[in-house]
């Protein structure tokens, strides 16, 4: 069996009735800023909302409409998400989880990080990414060939985000995000 890279962990995903409440209450409560929000690609086009208070994370909290409270079946939790030290951490992670059972694996380009979901034994969504240097507005779900080398993933990133509305590298977002929490923080002192 392939040893798995460290992973750690990153943020959590939950599915909410009103997201805009859910922003209000988790940015009031515990300082978390926006750093995101838009629509997803997939059927119904719920909204995300990204929420961090970390320069380091672009998001802590994602936050996804459409939770279903129906019974035992209900779905709140969206994922639970780690992230890995690059690429080949990330390959390495998916032959780990081959080696544990895992067949079915989605694995997607977020421009700003490169990530896999796949379902644990009993149904629970996982991501595992390793981040890009890139800051591309979120959401972004393209697919991601993890066959193809770092260089060329690398490549092939830059070149479909760098024309996109808040393309810029992943640390002047840090910079922009620290500064914007810095300013928050100034006016609660």
């Amino acid at each position: 069996m392939t040893t798995p890279p460290t992973a750690h962990f990153s943020h959590v995903g939950l599915h909410v009735h009103d997201i805009d409440e859910m922003i209000r209450f988790y940015t009031g409560l515990l300082g978390l800023e926006l750093t995101d929000r838009g629509k997803l690609n997939i059927p119904g086009q719920p909204q995300i909302a990204f929420l961090s208070a970390d320069p380091g994370e672009h998001h802590q909290i994602a936050l996804v409409e459409g939770r279903n409270d129906a019974g035992i079946d209900a779905v709140v939790l969206n994922q639970v998400s780690f992230s890995v030290d690059g690429l080949e951490a990330l390959r390495r992670m998916k032959a780990a989880a081959e080696g544990l059972g895992v067949t079915v694996f989605l694995p997607l380009n977020h421009g700003n990080a490169w990530s896999l979901y796949f379902k644990d034994p009993e149904g629970n969504a996982i991501e595992v990414f390793a981040r890009s240097p890139f800051h591309v507005r979120q959401p972004v779900t393209d697919g991601l060939d993890l066959s193809q080398s770092d260089e060329e993933i690398l490549a092939s990133t830059e070149r479909a985000y760098a024309q996109t509305e808040d393309f810029d590298t992943a640390v002047a977002w840090r910079e922009r995000f620290t500064r914007r929490l810095e300013e928050r923080w100034a006016k609660h002192d």
